[in-house]
């Protein structure tokens, strides 16, 4: 009832939220690039971001001070502070996002993906990134989406699915997925178009956008009804005006409400878990400030964890938790780093934690017994956890480099052949070398994705693993000796492929010369990377052709390779 205008705007607006508690409504403007607010009465009208190309979807986090919209033109999810300051970048590279939802409590956002249909998510910080719902036929396009947290439900809407619109739902990963409401589309526009949910009263609401309606059924998508019919001109997006949070019974308070003062040694594994909030209005949204270097804070788990990188002098923490009505309580504690060796993570003792001790580990991989050198946590075993707690330590953009790594190798393997652990021996060439290590990682790298996939949380320590895999694949690939292979095919008429092979990085080129030792063509490859240059792709191309261009004749020709101080030749014949 009582349908009125509150905001009249040049342009197409997109999509709308509602900041209750704060007394603003916020929008997109499709057609002018612009996010804007007023108050909810549709005074004060503010621009709050421009220069966008087409924003659609927004959402806000009223307790993190966050707004968040999908910009379908530049494929990009974004946020910024309310007021519009610090525009971020979370999200890029994306096909058309239209719909966009928070779970702020999870940490998690939600978006649609106009073609190919999806739904995706990702931490709120855009990490993370998760196809949840892929569509299998061109008209199955996902555009509104709401989410209903507490039920473990969202719910999107499909304006265009063959001749119907609909509305879906499926559980919050996407499994379980239901239809719930089917409508007949017109040719004057989408039928169901935007959706938002009242989770207290068990009702969702949608817009109509060729017919002009707002309709609302009930969460199963039972008891459809009208309410506002024929005075809308193609309505689009839609958000409630209710809040639908209880007012608190106690305040926010933490349990137990202290915590000790602790003091960390450098290099040493740290797993401290701080107190839950209680009472206020939940969910809670906990912050730690500041962070020593080399730990961080996981809010999920309100875990501090990592290994101390610097010694640090005693330091006052503020442990923070806000409820959803912005209500807050804080502990301080302090911390102290002090100087100590870099404990068991120091695998080869030589006072630091780098890619040395990750590679000793590999060589150790599954191996089992008493006093292992890369047993780091003594359980008996080198496994996925001695590998995760080492890698978490290193500084991958420092460390893993081909030079580090190879001196790595040769210095584990002396480690290796001193141990009395069963571990291998006698690997005295680098190909034997880097297969043992790329096959272990590789190994440690699958057991590490296992358990993530079981919300065991890894730290940067399966990044770490996954740079240092692709490396040792790199590794593998470069050959011990740079040589100039024989071209295929031969006898050829009209082209051919030479191949090479560069154990260092060179300035590559290819002279072909007839069979008198006169010059032909010349083929000036440029300075090329260590590797394999085998496949047509790769290899250097020869269209039987001389310098000017013209064909030249049938018979025996020579190939020369120079690569910088290196240079070999081969024969070929050209075929009549």
């Amino acid at each position: 009832t009582n349908p009125q205008v509150l905001v009249t705007e040049q342009g197409f607006i997109g999509r709308l939220a509602l900041d209750v508690t704060r007394g603003k409504m916020y929008w997109t403007n499709d057609d002018t690039g612009k996010i804007q607010r007023a108050n909810l009465d549709g005074s004060n009208v503010e621009d709050l971001v421009t220069g966008l190309k087409r924003p659609y979807g927004i959402a806000l986090d009223g307790v993190g001070g966050k707004m968040y919209w999908a910009d379908q033109q530049q494929g990009k999810i974004q946020r910024a502070n309310l007021d519009g300051s610090n525009v971020e970048d979370l999200i890029t590279g994306l096909a058309y996002p239209l719909g966009i939802a928070l779970d702020v409590a999870g940490g998690k956002m939600y978006w649609t993906i106009w073609n190919p249909g999806r739904i995706q998510r990702a931490n709120l910080d855009g990490s993370n990134v998760e196809d949840l719902i892929t569509t299998t036929t061109q008209f199955s396009l996902p555009v509104g989406i709401a989410l209903d947290v507490a039920g473990g439900k969202m719910y999107w809407t499909v304006p265009e699915a063959g001749e119907v619109s609909k509305i879906q739902r499926a559980h919050l990963d996407g499994s379980n997925m239901e239809v719930l409401i089917t409508v007949p589309r017109t040719r004057d526009g989408w039928a169901i178009n935007d959706i938002a949910l009242d989770v207290a009263d068990r009702k969702m609401y949608w817009t109509v956008n060729a017919t002009g309606k707002i309709q609302r059924a009930n969460l199963d998508g039972s008891n459809v009804e009208d309410l506002i019919t024929e005075e809308l001109a193609y309505p689009n997006g839609i958000a409630l005006g209710i809040s639908t949070a209880s007012p608190p019974t106690t305040p926010i308070s933490f349990n137990p409400n202290t915590i000790a003062d602790q003091t960390f040694t450098v290099g040493t594994s740290v797993n401290l878990f701080l107190p839950v909030a209680t009472g206020g209005t939940p969910p809670y949204r906990y912050t730690l400030s500041p962070l020593p270097n080399g730990l961080v804070f996981e809010p999920s788990t309100r875990e501090l964890r990592g290994v101390p990188m610097t010694v640090m002098d005693t330091t006052v923490l503020t442990y923070m938790a806000v409820d959803a009505t912005g209500a807050l309580a804080a502990l301080t504690f302090t911390i102290a780093v002090i100087e100590g060796g870099a404990g068991p993570l120091d695998v080869n003792g030589d006072g630091r934690v780098d890619v040395l001790d990750l590679v000793v580990v590999a060589f150790f991989y599954g191996k089992r017994g008493v006093e292992l050198p890369a047993d780091v946590n003594a359980d008996g075993v080198v496994n996925v956890q001695d590998f995760i707690a080492v890698a978490a330590a290193v500084d991958a953009a420092g460390d893993l480099s081909p030079q580090v790594v190879e001196a790595a190798l040769w210095a584990a393997i002396a480690q290796a052949e001193n141990a009395e652990a069963g571990a291998p021996v006698g690997l005295g060439t680098r190909p034997r070398l880097l297969s043992l290590a790329y096959r272990n990682v590789a190994t440690a790298f699958a057991d590490a994705r296992h358990l993530a996939t079981n919300a065991v949380r890894l730290g940067k320590g399966v990044a770490v693993l996954e740079a240092l895999l692709h490396l040792l694949a790199e590794m593998r690939a470069i050959p011990e000796t740079t040589a100039l292979l024989p071209n295929y095919p031969n006898p050829f008429n009209p082209e051919t492929w030479l191949p090479y092979q560069l154990a260092t990085p060179a300035a590559v080129r290819l002279s072909i010369y007839s069979g008198d030792g006169r010059l032909v063509r010349m083929l000036d490859v440029g300075h090329q990377a260590a590797g394999v240059y085998r496949s047509r792709h790769r290899a250097a191309y020869w269209d039987g052709k001389n310098q000017l261009g013209e064909k030249v004749a049938s018979g025996v020709y020579f190939y020369t390779l120079t690569a910088d101080d290196f240079t070999a030749t081969r024969k070929l014949l050209i075929a009549k």
